[in-house]
């Protein structure tokens, strides 16, 4: 099987790279910010001729597309520049993947709900409150309209090793290892996913062929703040540095689901790789330590154009 995985430097993209690779797929990565090299390619997908260039040299039988701008504060302040990518350019890759024969995979998020129902499933129907949820959702149903045989994945709260550290785990061990306090909403209820444990659902749904919407994320409901507590005493730093307070509290632009968990029985029943919790998550997060970075050193250095 041939992949290209677009966005293969991100959280999400490298370890569907990594997951793919260790169960003896060809696959080849491409990201808008790495320097090109036998392991990646440069790609903006924004460039539709680009898009159509890379997969006429790579023929994937699958194009995965976890990339995307995916900072929910600068979407919501600069929707125009960010729907560029986030949908437009996903979209150029979902028309480029149609003519090529090829299936595509789309990483969405819980944000496409608004947070009042608590729990949703596939079939529950989209209702964004922020900019972020409304490009997520307009590119699931483009996806999704361009081959009956396209996957669209639903995650949230990806975390886990990665060359930018700026998944909230790594926020929060870069944070408190320098002694520095953080405030966390009490109030925001979500299900944190392991992104080793996202590849490895995804790379075994891919192999089934399966096809629609599907919910990956942890098995933990929990919030921020609760997470963050976890997340340090993993790491063995002083959840004493963390501070629960409302959402409310904070001064970002961006309204944000009180509590947008994601039912995940379609996926369940349709995979045997179990769903971490977050205790298992994180434990399996520091215990790799060691092994990632040995891989990333041997990986060309990345720029740092910031929000790409």
């Amino acid at each position: 099987m041939r992949i290209l995985v677009i966005g293969g430097t991100g959280l999400v993209g490298n370890a569907l790279v990594r997951a793919w690779a260790a169960r003896g797929a060809a696959v080849a990565a491409a990201t808008y910010h790495c320097h090109p090299s036998p392991d990646f390619r440069q790609l903006d997908m924004q460039v539709e001729a680009a898009v159509r260039a890379a997969l006429a040299e790579t023929k994937p039988d699958i194009v995965a597309v976890p990339a995307a701008n995916p900072h929910v504060d600068y979407c919501e302040l600069h929707p125009e520049e960010t729907r560029r990518v986030n949908v437009a350019g996903t979209l150029n890759v979902a028309r480029a993947a149609a003519d090529a024969g090829s299936r595509m995979i789309f990483f969405s998020s819980d944000y496409v709900f608004d947070g009042q129902k608590g729990v949703y499933k596939e079939e529950d129907e989209v209702c964004p409150i922020n900019e972020y949820g409304r490009q997520k959702a307009e590119a699931e149903a483009g996806v999704m309209a361009a081959g009956p045989k396209n996957l669209v994945v639903r995650t949230s709260g990806a975390y886990g090793w990665q060359w930018e550290p700026k998944n909230f785990v790594l926020q929060i061990k870069a944070k408190l290892s320098a002694g520095e306090r953080m405030r966390m909403a009490g109030d925001l209820e979500y299900n944190p996913t392991a992104a080793e444990n996202l590849a490895q659902v995804v790379v075994e749904l891919a192999r089934i062929e399966a096809s629609g919407i599907f919910h990956v994320v942890g098995s933990t409901r929990l919030s921020r703040y609760a997470f963050a507590v976890k997340a340090a005493s993993q790491f063995g730093l002083d959840p004493a540095l963390l501070e629960a307070v409302p959402n409310a509290s904070f001064s970002s632009p961006t309204p944000r689901p009180k509590s947008s968990s994601l039912l995940t029985d379609k996926v369940r029943a349709a995979v045997k790789t179990p769903l971490w919790g977050v205790d298992e998550g994180l434990a399996r997060m520091k215990a790799e330590e060691g092994t990632w970075r040995a891989y990333a050193k041997r990986l060309p250095a990345l720029s740092s154009i910031k929000g790409k």
